[in-house]
């Protein structure tokens, strides 16, 4: 790759013996530009030449300059009339204390929402995802019982909520062929925690559920 040479031309040297120098200026333009891009000089037109290939974002702050977690992030600057996209590095408590990047959308108006979070969703029986917000949703369903049934979610393929827990849902089912029982099912309120919950069946029927909840 040739090396950039600043300050070509020099205004000095006549272009006819300065030529072999823009010209190798202009080939490591490209040779930087087509990082991330479909080069200026590609004959195939497909995708158009310029396109971007991936999008490469410099993080907006780190745990070193903004300790300890940087989460949520502050630092950042709104432009009244523009919206920003940026990620920065911090440790949000989904992935332990690793540090990760997370990508946050800034408003004109200096509203900040975080677009991820530093997990990959699961998109199983068992599962969860981020929200808009940094929000976390997750859900699941349970076997069939007569026993009242603990959630643990760490361990019933979901994660743990790093700190709060704001909602929980709990739908009781059967199969058409079970005998008819009148459901009388609630979640234990004293059994909330980040890691789970308990779902008390006080009917002794045999049921399974499904099962929301809602933190961050």
């Amino acid at each position: 790759m040739p090396t950039y040479q600043p300050g070509i031309p020099t205004g000095f040297i006549p272009l006819n013996q300065d030529y072999l120098s823009l010209q190798g200026n202009f080939t490591s333009l490209n040779d930087q530009f087509e990082v991330d891009h479909v080069p200026l000089n590609s004959i195939s037109g497909t995708p158009p030449n310029g396109y971007h290939e991936s999008i490469h974002l410099v993080p907006q702050s780190d745990t070193t300059s903004n300790p300890p977690n940087n989460y949520p992030p502050n630092g950042y600057v709104a432009t009244p009339g523009y919206g920003q996209l940026f990620d920065v590095t911090d440790i949000d408590g989904t992935s332990g204390t690793t540090p990760d990047t997370q990508l946050y959308f800034l408003s004109g108006g200096g509203a900040l929402t975080a677009l991820t979070r530093n997990f990959q969703p699961v998109s199983l029986t068992n599962g969860y995802t981020f929200l808009p917000g940094g929000l976390i949703f997750q859900w699941g369903i349970t076997a069939p019982s007569t026993a009242s049934q603990t959630i643990t979610f760490a361990t019933s393929g979901n994660i743990n909520f790093p700190k709060n827990i704001f909602n929980i849902q709990v739908t009781a089912n059967k199969a058409a062929t079970a005998t008819n029982v009148t459901t009388n099912v609630y979640v234990n309120l004293s059994s909330v925690t980040l890691d789970g919950f308990q779902i008390l069946n006080a009917n002794n029927g045999t049921l399974g559920y499904y099962w929301q909840a809602l933190g961050n």
